[in-house]
């Protein structure tokens, strides 16, 4: 009975499918309902929890990484106690700090992440291993939180969401160190390069050195944030000729006409923080925090935690298509919508080429049947011209005849009179 059931509805009732709806009918409301609130819910819920942000400072030793922290979040953060001669750092540890910061009603999760001993020893080949060996186990944790009874709940967030990456001022081309880090994290997270105290170097030299890092990232084909990842194109195009971003830090102010600014004093003049023809502080505050803070949680997420995600599931005898079901699987469903969708216009196209080319074809037939006709008119008619002259000619002929044996008649019968 089901069978002969599903076979007489087929086609009736269409499946939705579990990631689709059915098609809403519209109606329209006879009075205000206050569906516009319902932003104003969602913007007054997500600020009730902090927003979690997590970033990670690499870099060598005196390259003003802290003060320029202190700098770039508005605060002063709280410093690490670190060794005091460099050389006594056997390898790279990792200190973690979280810092609750709030502006008009919205909280933020900050975490910096320091690396000291960077750069320090002379064998530098180990520096790299606590770092990657960090970002992996944060990658673990969230990953076995999503295995746990309480996936629902909200998992603490631990992963980090982006590196700032310093480099030196004298170097003149990227560090071995610098190569191997750079290219090693670049799948893992969202690398931002950063020239640090860029107040020693001129504009021309700045500009240089900006050429010869980029030169080498491309050569070594080196992923950085935002070009490599975000999808954002208008971002990409504003903020690529700022990177690297040189910056300077300053937790001291300076007087500049009268105001207060954040900058450096030398015995030649003042350099300032926040202005672009000093440096690109402004143009990296905003690519953190006003334009792509939220891209680079999200990219997290979806791509190098996803890598990461993948890589465990394939190790545990996964195969592909249950991979199909993980974050990816609706990135690919928006690429076969959109291969679908050019398909379609292409196929759409060739038809409309196809029906415009038979009618043209019909109407060259049509065009030159009715030049046949035309043809065959101006025949028949010229025809039945000529079958009427040749008439006309008769009758004439006829005429004459006729005409001419009247004559004789007459002739005869006045030649018979006389005789009588």
């Amino acid at each position: 009975m089901p069978l002969e059931y599903a076979l007489q509805n087929r086609g009736k009732f269409g499946d939705a499918g579990p990631w689709k709806l059915s098609t809403a009918v519209e109606a329209k409301l006879r009075d205000v309902l206050g569906i516009e609130a319902l932003p104003r819910q969602i913007c007054d819920r997500a600020k009730r929890k902090p927003f979690i942000f997590n970033i990670m400072v690499v870099g060598e030793t005196g390259l003003g990484k802290t003060t320029f922290m202190n700098t770039l979040f508005n605060t002063d953060l709280t410093e690490e106690i670190t060794h005091e001669y460099p050389q006594n750092n056997k390898t790279v540890t990792i200190t973690p700090t979280a810092y609750d910061l709030e502006e008009d009603g919205v909280s933020l999760r900050l975490t910096v992440i320091d690396t000291p001993g960077f750069g320090d020893q002379l064998n530098r080949e180990a520096n790299l291993f606590p770092i990657v060996d960090y970002i992996e186990k944060q990658f673990e944790a969230y990953h076995r939180a999503e295995k746990s009874p309480d996936f629902r709940h909200a998992i603490p967030d631990t992963r980090i969401h982006a590196i700032l990456y310093f480099i030196t001022p004298t170097t003149h081309c990227l560090k071995e160190l610098d190569v191997t880090m750079l290219k090693s994290l670049s799948d893992k997270v969202n690398i931002i390069p950063v020239i640090a105290k860029a107040d020693t170097l001129t504009f021309e030299e700045r500009d240089e050195l900006k050429h010869i890092i980029l030169r080498d990232i491309e050569a070594h084909q080196i992923k950085i944030y935002p070009k490599e990842y975000t999808d954002e194109p208008d971002i990409v195009s504003e903020l690529d000729k700022y990177i690297p971003f040189a910056v300077i830090g300053s937790d001291t102010f300076v007087d500049v006409d009268g105001k207060k600014a954040r900058g450096r004093t030398y015995r030649w003049g003042s350099v300032q923080v926040e202005n672009e023809e000093h440096c690109d502080f402004i143009h990296l505050r905003a690519l953190l925090m006003d334009a792509c803070l939220q891209d680079l949680i999200e990219t997290t997420h979806s791509k190098h935690y996803a890598l990461y995600r993948r890589g465990q599931l394939q190790i545990k005898g996964r195969p592909e298509s249950i991979l199909e079901c993980d974050e990816a699987y609706e990135s690919r469903i928006e690429n076969t919508k959109k291969s679908l969708a050019e398909e379609m216009m292409k196929k759409e196209e060739d038809m409309r080429q196809n029906f415009v080319a038979q009618v043209r074809e019909t109407e060259s037939l049509l065009r030159e049947r009715e030049e046949q006709l035309i043809r065959k008119k101006q025949e028949f008619l010229q025809e039945i011209e000529d079958q009427r002259r040749q008439l006309q000619q008769e009758e004439q002929e006829v005429n004459a005849l006729l005409n001419e044996r009247s004559l004789n008649y007459s002739s005869t019968k006045k030649i018979f009179g006389k005789k009588n």
